[in-house]
Formats: structure tokens, C-alpha cells, sequence
């Protein structure tokens, strides 16, 4: 059984992670139409870096959460939360392109179409890079 303390935390992260995601899907979307320009232009990449980073950091807190908690891995976790208490972890669980988080293994299902998949990659690509602070 996950203690208070523990579902507290993991609810937190996964809505921090849901929340990282619609921005992340927003900003993709508004990039999409700029088409390759988008990949060079600050004001179009800082937005995907930012939702791409804070979906990252919540992440890492909502398995930190998992190993603090006893239970066996994510995925139990995520069907404890699930059951026992309505939380849908599966934006936690997803393996974002470009970022290592363990245990983050399940598909995000985003459209990486076109534009979209440019951007990420460039925004990825800057995240990873040491002058990113």
C-alpha cells in the first residue's frame, strides 16, 4: 500500500506531467505551421523547451516517488494509483523523445509529424546542450 505522503507526491508529479504535455502539444501545434523556420526561432523552440523539461523534471520526481514508495515498479505504481485512488499516470510513464528518465518506457503518442518532429528535435538538441541553464 502507498502511504499519504507517498500519493501525494506521485499525484502532484502526474499532474505536473499532464500539464507539461498539453503545453508541450500546444506549443508543437503552434510551431507546425512555421514549418522549418520554426527550428531556428527562439520564441517558437523556448516554449517546447520548457514544457519538454518540466514534463522531464516531473517525471523524475514521479519515479523517485515509485522507488520511495516499495513498490515492485512504475507500472504497479501507476495501477495502484489508478485503482485506489482515480489517478491516470500514464503521462508520467511515457518515454519523451530525446530525454533519459528510468522507467519512463511507455510511448508518448504525440504527432511528430512535419514541423513538429523538426521542433522537438531542435528543442531537444538545446536542452541537451551546456549553455541551456
Amino acid at each position: 500500500m502507498l502511504s499519504n505522503d507517498i500519493i501525494d507526491v506521485l499525484r502532484t508529479s502526474v499532474q505536473q506531467c499532464d500539464d507539461a504535455r498539453e503545453r508541450l502539444k500546444a506549443a508543437l501545434d503552434d510551431a507546425a505551421p512555421r514549418g522549418t523556420e520554426a527550428t531556428t526561432d527562439p520564441a517558437v523552440l523556448s516554449p517546447v523547451e520548457d514544457a519538454l523539461a518540466d514534463w522531464c523534471d516531473a517525471q523524475r520526481q514521479f519515479m523517485e516517488a515509485v522507488g520511495a514508495s516499495g513498490a515492485s515498479d512504475p507500472a504497479t505504481a501507476a495501477l495502484l494509483l489508478k485503482a485506489n485512488h482515480g489517478v491516470d499516470a500514464s503521462n508520467a510513464r511515457c518515454g519523451l523523445p530525446g530525454t533519459d528518465v528510468d522507467g519512463a518506457t511507455q510511448p508518448a503518442g504525440l504527432d511528430l509529424s512535419g514541423a513538429r518532429g523538426s521542433v522537438l528535435i531542435a528543442a531537444t538538441e538545446s536542452l541537451e546542450s551546456p549553455s541551456r541553464s
